[in-house]
């Protein structure tokens, strides 16, 4: 299974297993984009893919485009490094 899968399969049965909605994920050219304004969202997909999706030695870095008239909320992307 390709990252991109996996790591959404884990963060869905993650959000499942805590009764929670999870926000909308995509991946575009190795940056996954996350629509949230909520930081408890950003927590938890973080806790997935370093306990979960990616081997030890990864880290990863959230950034935050801000909201506009056309997409009122924030969306996070999220960069995987070592």
């Amino acid at each position: 299974m390709g990252l991109e899968t996996h790591s959404k399969v884990e963060i869905h049965e993650r959000y499942h297993k805590e009764g929670l909605t999870p926000p909308t994920i995509s991946w575009t050219n190795g940056t996954m984009y996350i629509d949230t304004n909520d930081q408890k969202d950003l927590d938890i997909i973080k806790d997935v893919m370093l306990s979960e999706v990616l081997s030890p030695g990864y880290k990863l870095d959230f950034n935050c485009l801000k909201a506009t008239e056309t997409e009122p909320w924030d969306q996070w992307a999220m960069d995987i490094y070592k």
